[in-house]
């Protein structure tokens, strides 16, 4: 891929990482406070509200980061694979941006025998942190150009 193709791409690729990690920080934040929650915590609207976003300032950067690579990895290999793989062209967009965002749980759970992101922690999160990667692919494939 040339530094042309990178800049046209750019864009899409930013707010398809940017989608993503508003979203992983938020089902973080729901995540958190809903086992507060089941473990008889109350939290009031307005401070489930602040949580979240102090979650999303808090978290963005790093995750932002590691969400940045994962899917620039995912939707070249997913670029590369689409033209050789006809039956997944349709949905390789979205099935790498839930790929690269498993991938890089997967990994921090190798390296810290856990995953750093408390609500990822489930099967439950897990797979919604995967579904806010495939909307991030959803969203690379609308802003991309054609």
């Amino acid at each position: 891929m040339s530094g042309r193709d990178m800049v046209k791409i750019g864009p899409a690729w930013a707010a398809a990482v940017l989608a993503t990690t508003v979203m992983a920080c938020l089902i973080q934040s729901w995540q958190v406070q809903s086992g507060l929650a089941d473990l008889g915590v109350d939290i009031p609207p307005g401070l489930a509200a602040q949580t979240a976003i102090a979650d999303l300032l808090g978290m963005a950067l790093p995750v932002l980061m590691v969400f940045g690579i994962a899917m620039a990895l995912g939707f070249m290999a997913a670029g590369w694979l689409k033209p050789r793989l006809p039956l997944l062209a349709p949905i390789a967009w979205p099935l790498a941006g839930a790929t690269a965002i498993a991938a890089a749980l997967g990994l921090m759970h190798l390296q810290y025998q856990m995953t750093p992101l408390a609500g990822a922690r489930g099967t439950d999160g897990f797979l919604l942190f995967c579904g806010a990667g495939a909307l991030g692919g959803l969203i690379f494939d609308w802003l991309r150009p054609r």
